[in-house]
């Protein structure tokens, strides 16, 4: 008894967590939530680590994830934090992306819509899905074009209609449960990352993954060169004006060898990852291209907006992801209506479940004296131990 009263005065202390305000980071509904250990430190936190904190008016402890700090600026537009004005850096840490779709647990033809047209196209082989595009044209962006001399090759169709498969249904602030099955979310989210793994049965052909944010479409083409090169290219079309090519590199790429690709857009940085040198290929831009405003006013926005597929060749695809970036909806008015100056030992503290979330946005910063400690790992139910992760780079 001693020394456990020793380890809870000096070292740390276990919290129950009973509200949804951090899913999908800390379950507080399902069951009777979760017991959170709590290590004692009363250092500065980092932008993005999960704190405790003992707020004067309130006698419960509150987990949170920081995101501003003293002296900054911050203020929540559209979705974003925005510090000092501008968005975080790609170098800055970033809190664990919010897995949407990831193919081990999901079936795709559940999250991804495959009709008569793709049908034709794609077909289910072990653990991957075989798309044979030898009959559809090469990409039409003129910047990335070449001809295809693949056998049987048939202009009349189009890459849209038969060679890609495209969220069905909105990308929003939804996260997996415990169990893995989604819930649904109720606001539309900005960023995101699709990536797989993909394997080229020809020497030819390209592949493309692609999202879209408000009025742009984002896209990366990884496309076959000869039998041991390929290429990628960033592309942004803004609404309706053609593809712009924003970025590109070649590197080695063996017929018949899986290889990894992603593209994302986060706080307005592209990112496509591939592994070959100068990978990722990163380009930072200023703002979005607004959509028209009935599609703005939506709510949750349309189907679409993350798709896969390729062209020219025969493909395979695995490892299929879908994840998004953390979310801030515009609950409460600090640091919403207009930016808020935070003082000298001031932190700026969200909740992971925006919507769901009461925090700094309503009751406004906390001094670094409320905070209490770090979160580092869920310790009950012992079916659910883990690490709460940190901050990512």
């Amino acid at each position: 008894m001693v020394l456990v009263l020793l380890l809870k005065t000096l070292v740390g202390d276990v919290y129950h967590v009973q509200t949804s305000s951090m899913e999908p980071t800390i379950w507080g509904i399902e069951g009777s939530g979760e017991w959170v250990f709590v290590r004692f430190d009363n250092t500065p936190p980092e932008r993005n680590e999960v704190v405790v904190v003992r707020r004067p008016e309130d006698d419960t402890p509150i987990v949170k994830r920081v995101l501003g700090k003293p002296r900054e600026t911050l203020r929540i537009s559209q979705g974003d934090v925005l510090i000092d004005r501008q968005h975080l850096r790609p170098s800055e840490p970033r809190p664990p992306e919010v897995v949407l779709f990831d193919d081990r647990w999901h079936r795709l033809e559940e999250r991804f819509e495959i009709g008569e047209a793709q049908s034709r196209l794609w077909r289910r082989a072990g653990d991957a899905w075989m798309l044979d595009a030898r009959t559809v044209p090469l990409h039409d962006n003129p910047a990335l074009r070449h001809e295809s001399t693949a056998p049987g090759h048939d202009n009349t169709l189009t890459l849209d209609d038969s060679a890609i498969l495209r969220l069905n249904g909105p990308l929003d602030d939804g996260y997996l449960g415990p169990d893995h099955a989604l819930v649904p979310g109720t606001t539309q989210a900005n960023d995101a990352r699709i990536e797989c793994d993909v394997r080229f049965d020809d020497d030819q052909g390209e592949v493309r993954l692609g999202l879209k944010e408000q009025a742009d479409t984002f896209e990366g083409v990884l496309s076959r060169e000869n039998a041991t090169t390929a290429k990628v290219v960033i592309t942004r079309r803004a609404g309706s004006e053609p593809p712009v090519e924003v970025g590109t590199a070649h590197f080695p790429l063996v017929t018949g060898v899986w290889t990894h690709l992603s593209i994302e857009n986060r706080d307005n940085a592209l990112k496509l990852t591939y592994p070959g040198p100068g990978s990722p290929l990163v380009q930072i831009y200023k703002e979005n291209t607004r959509e028209p405003e009935e599609a703005a006013s939506s709510g949750r926005g349309p189907s679409g907006r993350a798709y896969f597929g390729g062209a020219g060749g025969r493909i395979a695809f695995r490892s299929i992801r879908l994840v998004r970036d953390l979310m801030y909806t515009d609950r409460g008015h600090v640091g919403v209506d207009s930016e808020i100056q935070l003082g000298f030992d001031q932190f700026f503290l969200l909740g992971d479940n925006s919507a769901q979330s009461r925090d700094s946005r309503e009751w406004g910063p906390v001094d670094q004296r409320e905070i209490v400690g770090r979160a580092v790992r869920v310790v009950w139910p012992p079916s659910r131990w883990r690490r709460i992760d940190a901050p990512q780079h």
